[in-house]
């Protein structure tokens, strides 16, 4: 354990050396202490250095670190008013963070970490500004301090933080002292002593804290048992981002080429499970060749699809920062400008910000992105999204290449906010359909890409006054779609009065009686188990009331109010959501209720029953619906769809009138367009004829 045996330099960086392999693993390997001070600390960073750590457990080796914690306003405002002490609102933040991690690989490092800490290898302290004026950080450098079992000493300070993107990622550098190397050793001295204050809570500006006990207890709690698997642990990150990179299927390449051909700006319309993700990322991956600076704005629809796609660009290997912009992040304008300007200096040349419409929209975004200085690629996630009133804002001419991503792209009674989109993104340059999904053969498994599925319409009648209401409202829609140059209000009136008329169709009064008959029967049946039945919030309450009637069906709501991201005790350590889709895979859940998780991109593949009760006209709604519960699980070979929906009664209205006529057309163009891809084709459509027969004139 000796420092001399390596070769160090003076000074790293990342854009010519490898952090990691050139030092953080060697002089890891070599420590009996380490002492950090960081402005930001991951559990990852233990991960991409597993073998450096795994030989200073060995060792013997202890670490002390100085963790930053950014304190808002507000915060500094309850401790002022003596609401709240530091120590408790520091606990419930670095808590939550806790309660937000997400997936297998980064939990099980935090599981290491709370080893570590139960086993004295780990000491940590928190440290933050004491005064709300100055700067929300401890120190703009962050320092390291290692020394070896002879008591030689390295010392490194500069811009990297202690997390897997700090060491592997980032553009980052820093300057290395040794103390055995003449004239370093006064450099090295001024670190230890500025550590040492700072430990001791001697600083003038910055307080420092002991860990919080309540966060110690947590991750104690649920540390490993022993140290081997703790090595374990440590071991299945080493290659995590090294393993084989992603390699994209013929059409997938057909589509890059399409777009790449349209000058770089184009949508990919692809169905739920083709990979219009990597295909997006494949894109990317080749502009790099042709912008060696680029700016890559990544925006979803929904906040928890920013996760997927992050775990995408990993597969990928698409080693480049990436920064979060949006409420999840709250400094994230401070994080794309120095993002930008350390492109400018020459830092740093890509970087991706992973976004939400609604962010992408706003004026802060806007006013950020209009000041970049390098090409920017726009990739539009459920691109119709942007053509609403409220998000096509977002869509500036700053963008230099554009790509939009949709399995449908148009507006539903949207031509405008649709025509704005297509002229936008100039158009579709692919498509992959949901009819070929079903019956092509995915060259990677041998199977097509979403399982085959039989169809079951039932129909049940609107009453009457829901028609009234029906009629009422498409009067007021007529009146506003004729108007030629509407305004932004105009435009989220039409848009909210849509979503009413809709509603009507969807919360139809009889599908409860219809629904119940249909319960009753796949009880008797036996053909309960993974059954998704997909609601609106008006319907969940009696529809779950409905499945209690049965007296024996395991049913859980699943709704945005089963938290994606916050873990309990009771949920073995899994985050809420995850542990209802868990038990659901495993058929202890035989029935889920849901509302609204197929539009927000949850997939549940292991549904072998739907039963749709809120279907609409819309074809954006029912083909993006349908494309999630026909996703490949395995032992999943086919799914069975039941479509409750409402039309007039052809013998109590009046069959003719325009109104009457719209909802009668599109529930029967969705009715065979459903049939038409089923294995029950010809049944399908046979009992659909026989209800269109009473609709026909004459």
């Amino acid at each position: 354990m000796s420092f001399l045996n390596l070769t160090l330099k003076h000074s790293y960086n990342s854009e010519q050396d490898d952090l990691l392999n050139d030092f953080y693993i060697p002089v890891l390997r070599e420590a009996s202490t380490y002492r950090r001070v960081t402005g930001y600390f991951s559990s990852t960073s233990f991960a991409v250095a597993a073998t450096g750590l795994a030989q200073f457990v060995k060792n013997g080796g202890h670490m002390q670190f100085i963790l930053n914690v950014r304190l808002t306003e507000g915060d500094y405002e309850q401790i002022e008013k003596s609401t709240q002490s530091p120590e408790s609102l520091i606990a419930s933040r670095i808590l939550e963070d806790l309660e937000r991690l997400e997936g297998e690989f980064v939990r099980n490092h935090a599981r290491a970490l709370g080893w570590l800490i139960a086993n004295d290898f780990l000491d940590l302290r928190i440290g933050y500004i004491k005064d709300k004026k100055c700067c929300n950080d401890i120190f703009h450098q962050k320092v390291g301090i290692l020394e070896d079992g002879d008591g030689n000493v390295i010392s490194f300070s500069g811009s990297n933080n202690e997390s897997a993107y700090g060491w592997q990622y980032n553009s980052e550098q820093f300057k290395v002292f040794c103390s055995w190397k003449q004239g370093n050793a006064v450099f090295v001295n001024q670190d230890i002593e500025n550590f040492n204050e700072l430990w001791q809570d001697n600083a003038s500006k910055t307080k420092v804290i002991s860990f919080p006990d309540a966060v110690k207890k947590q991750l104690i709690e649920t540390a490993p048992a022993g140290a081997e698997e703790v090595e374990r642990i440590l071991e299945s990150g080493k290659n995590r981002h090294k393993g084989p990179r992603v390699v994209l299927r013929e059409y997938q390449q057909e589509a890059i080429n399409a777009w790449f051909a349209h000058e770089c700006r184009g949508i990919f319309e692809m169905a739920t499970g083709t990979g219009k993700t990597f295909a997006a990322l494949g894109a990317l991956r080749q502009l790099y060749d042709q912008e060696k600076k680029l700016i890559t704005v990544i925006s979803c629809p929904f906040l928890h699809l920013s996760q997927q796609w992050e775990r995408s660009i990993h597969s990928m290997q698409l080693n480049v920062p990436i920064v979060l912009a949006s409420t999840a992040n709250t400094h994230w304008q401070h994080d794309v400008v120095g993002k930008g300007l350390d492109q400018r200096l020459g830092k740093c040349n890509q970087f991706i910000i992973i976004t939400t419409h609604a962010t992408l929209s706003t004026p802060r975004f806007i006013a950020v992105m209009s000041e970049m200085k390098a090409p920017i690629f726009l990739i539009a996630d459920e691109v119709h999204g942007l053509g609403a009133p409220e998000h096509s804002n977002g869509l500036l001419s700053v963008y230099d290449y554009r790509l939009g991503l949709s399995a449908t792209p148009e507006r539903y009674y949207d031509e405008v906010g649709t025509a704005k989109l297509l002229e936008y993104f100039k158009g579709t340059v692919y498509t992959f359909c949901l009819h070929r999904a079903i019956n092509e053969i995915n060259p990677d498994t041998g199977e097509t890409f979403l399982v085959p599925y039989d169809y079951h319409p039932i129909i049940v009648d609107l009453e009457f006054d829901e028609l009234e209401e029906y009629v009422s409202l498409s009067t007021y829609i007529a009146t506003l779609v004729s108007i030629e140059n509407r305004s932004k209000d105009e435009d989220l009136r039409l848009e909210r009065k849509l979503m009413e008329r809709q509603d009507i169709l969807k919360n139809a009064d009889r599908k409860y009686l219809a629904f119940r008959d249909l319960i009753t029967r796949m009880v008797r049946e036996g053909d309960i188990s993974h059954t998704l039945t997909y609601c609106s919030p008006k319907q969940i309450s009696i529809v779950q009331s409905i499945i209690r009637e049965q007296g024996h069906i395991v049913q859980h709501r699943f709704t945005s109010h089963e938290n994606a991201t916050k873990r309990k005790e009771e949920f073995n350590g899994k985050t809420e959501r995850g542990y209802l889709l868990d038990n659901f895979d495993k058929g202890t859940y035989q029935v889920l209720v849901a509302i609204r998780c197929l539009d927000e991109g949850v997939d549940v593949p292991s549904t072998k029953n739907a039963i749709l009760l809120c279907s609409s006209g819309n074809p954006r709604e029912y083909i993006q619906r349908r494309g999630r519960i026909l996703r490949r699980y395995p032992g999943k070979e086919k799914a069975v769809i039941y479509d409750i929906l409402a039309l007039p009664n052809p013998k109590e209205h009046r069959i003719d009138e325009p109104a009457v006529r719209n909802i009668i057309d599109s529930q029967f163009k969705r009715l065979e367009e459903f049939a038409q891809d089923s294995r029950n084709e010809a049944e399908a459509l046979r009992e659909i004829f026989g209800i269109k027969k009473a609709y026909l004139p004459g």
